[in-house]
């Protein structure tokens, strides 16, 4: 009678490590990336609710978001490059678009892109 093997060799096995390995490197170089983004949501929904319906100016809504960026600590983020206020309708539309990179292994890089924007109503 021929005896089957089971389970999983020690070279399958290897390989399976540094898959998880890979995996969970790349997900620990984006921890500190999605939690700049927490960040970038809340300085906009604090924004919106500390301005909304307070019928807000455009220099309240540039100095409250420069309060904001240097309260969170986002040393990455500027008002004028990175943030966009444009009018709407009824009110004021605050829009911010960024991507960070960071690198993974040798010339590979991890991307990830943002994009979030809230309404002020005046």
């Amino acid at each position: 009678m021929r005896n089957q093997q089971r389970g999983m060799t020690t070279i399958g096995f290897a390989m399976l490590l540094a898959l998880f390995g890979l995996i969970a490197f790349g997900v620990i170089q984006l921890i500190p990336v999605y939690l700049e983004n927490m960040k970038v949501v809340q300085l906009l929904n604090g924004l919106k609710s500390d301005l909304d319906g307070q019928n807000a100016t455009l220099p309240q809504i540039k100095t409250d978001i420069d309060k904001y960026i240097d309260i969170e600590s986002l040393s990455d983020f500027d008002l004028r490059s990175d943030f966009l206020i444009s009018r709407s309708p009824n009110g004021f539309l605050v829009s911010v678009e960024y991507e960070r990179q960071r690198p993974y292994l040798a010339n590979v890089s991890l991307l990830a892109e943002f994009e979030h924007e809230v309404e002020i109503i005046r």
